[in-house]
């Protein structure tokens, strides 16, 4: 079977890239609207992009457009998305913080990804201890492992339609690291009981793995 995604439904298509690009990473960003009300919600289109700079990059899809009353469209007419919570207030304060996710915070991460109101603050919702970043306003989740304090490197805006997003790219300016999964000075890969995002509602933990060398090229 081949397919050509010009050809393809929107959902006909997401729904290949999600089964087939799996596990996916899971980006749980805190930030801040510029007057100040936090947001928690996560993201699976994410991963780490470059280590100097150390940036992280996630993609927030568009939310459809309220389907009472006329519906919002671009300069040129066409449908346009919402941005979601998370979107508008990067663009508006510079600063968010990833927090990744852990197979005993699975619960909790999914709580926070419903489309609350924007004055619902996820923390609450999922009763998440938050706690005090370094370098950045956005409060992290005091229940992750590892949380990535960001500032905004680069937005790239794609398709501003309906079934469109942006890729947000972060540079990392402070690492919190929980003190039991430090091992011999290092972060201790295999205490992390991480989850990964698969295709419709499954996750995968990443508890079982196995080893391969690279080979060595004379």
């Amino acid at each position: 079977m081949d397919v050509i995604p010009s050809q393809l439904a929107h959902r006909e298509i997401y729904n290949i890239l999600i089964s087939a690009v799996a596990p996916r990473p899971i980006a749980w960003v805190s930030s801040l609207s510029a007057s100040g009300q936090p947001n928690l919600a996560p993201f699976s289109f994410f991963n780490a992009v470059c280590a100097e700079p150390p940036l992280l990059a996630f993609a927030p899809a568009m939310r459809s457009p309220k389907k009472s009353g006329a519906a919002a469209a671009d300069p040129a007419g066409h449908p346009a998305g919402t941005p979601k919570d998370t979107l508008r207030n990067i663009r508006e304060t510079g600063e968010f913080v990833i927090n990744v996710v852990t197979y005993e915070l699975a619960e909790a991460m999914n709580l926070t990804s419903g489309e609350y109101d924007a004055a619902i603050n996820e923390f609450e919702v999922a009763k998440l201890a938050s706690a005090p970043s370094k370098l950045v306003r956005p409060r992290r989740v005091a229940e992750s492992p590892v949380s990535f304090e960001c500032k905004l490197h680069q937005i790239l805006d794609f398709n501003p339609g309906p079934e469109g997003g942006s890729l947000v790219i972060g540079e990392i300016v402070s690492i919190h690291i929980n003190e039991e999964h430090i091992k011999e000075g290092r972060l201790d890969r295999n205490s992390l009981d991480l989850i990964g995002r698969m295709g419709g509602i499954q996750y995968t933990r990443t508890t079982e793995r196995f080893e391969m060398a690279r080979p060595k090229v004379e």
